[in-house]
């Protein structure tokens, strides 16, 4: 398979890269920057930023310009992950401690709420109210999908759709806006911007999906069945449960999920999200398609888009074929 370094352009590479992601605001207590800067501002892929440099070439915008919103998703994600683990109780993140073992679950909460708060000034002030807006927006989505999700671990009332809600509020908000932002900070008409938001809609519950999945391999930095531990229903226990309809019954009832746990047909259910999950990517690649269409339509020469659309096309697959 093709890797980062030959798929990614170098520009975009070197952007991840180099992306600061300190806070800049005089106010910013030290002790937070530093617990952010050790937990959940280091590390990852840096997806999320990725995501929103190639939408904006793909749209042949100057790179630099998104730069702003590039750091913005990626420290939403990162308040995002500072609220997860202590909602989940999590130990590690990245294969280190996670924010809420560094520091405390209070502390942990905290930083998320100032990420988000410094989050909204950056935007701000760059002078859109628009982007303030569907960002104000992907953080209310992030919000709503935890409430849910809770809900739905105190009812277990458990369903596709229901799981595939919390995915669309909890990532797909925020795989989306990143490429909402390459269309619209390039002045793309709405019904384009649109297909750009909806290939990042549908890049995210992929790639939810597929996360799912790492709870079952071997490879994943993840706590190993933390979702289990904490009653949660992903997309691939509900399908074992599905799979076992005794023990689905014995669930609804009240049983824990973790002692009705085992490893039965757990390849059979992950293979059914898998194929889901490629479901929703052959949507995105439809969604490419409509963009290159409008861009050639509109003087881009078809080998120069379908050149900017590969790397995008790469990272569908990358999603796809991870297993860590």
């Amino acid at each position: 398979m093709t890797n980062f370094l030959e798929a990614i352009p170098g520009e975009i590479l070197e952007k991840i890269g180099d992306m600061d992601l300190s806070i800049e605001s005089e106010s910013c207590h030290e002790a937070v920057s530093s617990v952010l800067a050790k937990t959940v501002l280091s590390g990852g892929k840096r997806l999320r930023p990725m995501l929103c440099f190639l939408m904006g070439r793909y749209f042949n915008i100057e790179i630099n310009k998104l730069d702003p919103f590039a750091k913005s998703i990626e420290m939403v994600h990162a308040a995002s992950l500072a609220h997860d683990d202590v909602v989940d109780n999590a130990t590690q993140r990245r294969g280190e401690p996670s924010i809420n073992i560094v520091s405390s679950n209070k502390r942990a909460v905290l930083a998320g709420d100032y990420l988000l708060a410094d989050v909204i000034y950056t935007l701000s002030n760059q002078g859109d109210l628009k982007i303030v807006q569907e960002m104000s927006k992907v953080i209310q989505d992030l919000a709503l999908g935890e409430w849910i999700q809770s809900d739905a671990i105190e009812q277990r009332a458990y369903t596709q759709e229901l799981i595939e809600r919390i995915a669309h509020y909890k990532t797909a908000s925020v795989m989306s806006w990143c490429t909402w932002i390459g269309a619209y900070a390039a002045g793309a008409p709405e019904s384009i911007c649109e297909q750009a938001r909806e290939f990042g809609h549908r890049v995210g519950l992929a790639f939810q999906m597929m996360d799912d999945t790492l709870d079952f391999a071997s490879t994943s930095d993840k706590d190993f069945l933390l979702d289990v531990k904490n009653g949660v229903v992903n997309s691939v226990i509900l399908e074992w449960l599905i799979l076992h309809p005794s023990k689905y019954e014995a669930y609804k009832s009240g049983t824990s999920l973790e002692s009705l746990w085992n490893e039965d047909r757990i390849e059979e259910a992950v293979a059914i999200v898998e194929a889901r999950a490629r479901e929703h990517m052959n949507i995105a690649g439809n969604c490419l398609n409509s963009i290159s269409e409008y861009l050639i339509s509109q003087g881009m020469d078809k080998e120069e888009a379908n050149k900017r659309m590969a790397p995008l096309e790469f990272i569908m697959s990358f999603i796809i074929d991870r297993n860590h």
